[in-house]
């Protein structure tokens, strides 16, 4: 029983944190005073830093924990409480368990990104926007390099990591389940007018561990011997993505699926089981879609899905076109930053261009050579060890910053690019294999 316990150690942990974030967001602690959740996973993240644990004990905290207040984003005090407590376990856990001894592979481009941040600032709009895309890569710098200097080369966690991501994909799912299910209007109705409101995140961005989950579940999948739990589970994330009716994030899905299906077939050593597995969960994935057909909720929501007219792109055509006209005004530094589009964009509604090259493009072409630069040493970093983690890493940081980038700039969303860094940051310094 010790053995077994052992073995799923971590999964209830996990589960363990996720649970208590979906019990604050459904209301359970709103009859006490508002700290009690935060304090609860402060308190469990203070016990893994004294502890001296890894920090794959620590991280899930925040991720969780942004997923537990409905009310994140209206907020200012929860929002600059998170952040503050997010900063300090931080610090807390440099001071009294870690050394920073090295700068990583990656440094170097990123430094000149930040650079070249600074200088845009003599385009910049304002000096509010200029520093708030400043910050964003700085913080993103030096979160690197605490990732590069205490992430431990430990065989199990390419695993852990995929895991997380599993594991809040599945808590993201559930709370959109939630919300339809408390929602004064139907089912369908949601879903079509795209209203499914978290409050911690908007629509495009909560979605994203269940996007990033896809090719970790695939990773998972080829290293379990029991491998329909988790394609149960990738379900339940697919369920996710498909609920927003988001172009970018159902395109994204379809590209990774196409990818990882052939890798997988080639990793499986037995195939046999693989397609037996696989073929249960076909069962069960048939059974469930006609159990829910009987409400035709199925057809409603082809019928939803294809009424978006998925190939107007009128709307993105006139964000792009604001892109480039700033880019021809300012093409050397930039227009003043990556969060220079507020401003830009202010007479049309949207925050950014929706694009992840012409987002890069607000750095001018200075900015766009060190964005590629930066690409150029991921990919040969990635490429340099042969691991079995290589391949659902490319897709993953591929497929979310240029297919999903066509259309929405999910590469410049600070939390995406934190858990981004940080598995880089876990590649960089793991074995030649695994």
């Amino acid at each position: 029983m010790s053995e077994i316990l052992k073995k799923i150690e971590y999964d209830l942990y996990i589960v363990l944190l996720g649970g208590l974030s979906f019990l604050s967001y459904i209301g359970l602690f709103s009859n006490v005073p508002f700290p009690i959740y935060l304090l609860i996973s402060v308190g469990i993240g203070l016990y893994f830093i004294i502890k001296g644990s890894s920090i794959m004990y620590i991280l899930p905290i925040f991720m969780f924990l942004q997923m537990g207040f409905a009310d994140l984003r209206n907020d200012v005090r929860i929002t600059t409480i998170y952040s503050l407590v997010f900063t300090a376990l931080i610090i807390v856990d440099v001071i009294k368990n870690r050394k920073l001894k090295k700068l990583g592979r990656l440094f170097i481009p990123q430094a000149v990104l930040l650079g070249i941040s600074v200088v845009t600032f003599i385009n910049a709009p304002d000096t509010f926007t200029w520093f708030a895309g400043l910050t964003q890569v700085l913080s993103i710098l030096i979160l690197y390099i605490y990732f590069v200097n205490t992430i431990e080369d430990e065989a199990d966690n390419f695993i852990k990591v995929s895991k997380i991501f599993m594991y809040s994909a599945m808590l993201v799912t559930f709370e959109m389940c939630h919300y339809l299910a408390v929602s004064d209007l139907d089912i369908i109705t949601v879903i079509r007018t795209r209203t499914i409101n978290l409050g911690w995140e908007n629509l495009n961005i909560i979605i994203y561990s269940n996007i990033l989950s896809i090719p970790l579940i695939a990773y998972l999948v080829v290293k379990s011997k029991i491998k329909l739990p988790y394609m149960i589970f990738s379900g339940i994330s697919i369920l996710g993505v498909l609920l927003t009716l988001s172009r970018s994030s159902i395109l994204t899905l379809g590209v990774m699926i196409l990818c990882l299906i052939p890798w997988v077939l080639i990793k499986e050593t037995n195939r046999k089981s693989l397609i037996i597995q696989a073929s249960g969960f076909l069962v069960i994935l048939l059974f469930t879609g006609l159990l829910i057909e009987q409400q035709e909720i199925v057809t409603d929501y082809f019928d939803s899905l294809l009424g978006r007219d998925l190939m107007q792109f009128d709307d993105r055509r006139a964000l792009l076109i604001v892109a480039w006209e700033q880019f021809k005004m300012n093409p050397l530094f930039g227009s003043g930053g990556l969060y220079s589009s507020r401003v830009h964009l202010a007479h049309l509604g949207p925050l950014n261009y929706h694009n992840t090259l012409a987002q890069a493009s607000t750095l001018g072409i200075t900015g766009l050579l060190a964005f590629g630069y930066l690409w150029v040493e991921k990919t040969r970093m990635i490429y340099r060890k042969k691991n079995d983690f290589r391949w659902p890493l490319i897709v993953l940081i591929f497929t979310t910053s240029f297919v999903n980038g066509s259309l929405q700039p999910m590469y410049f969303y600070t939390t995406y690019m934190i858990f981004v860094f940080m598995m880089l940051a876990m590649y960089e310094n793991t074995s030649k294999t695994a």
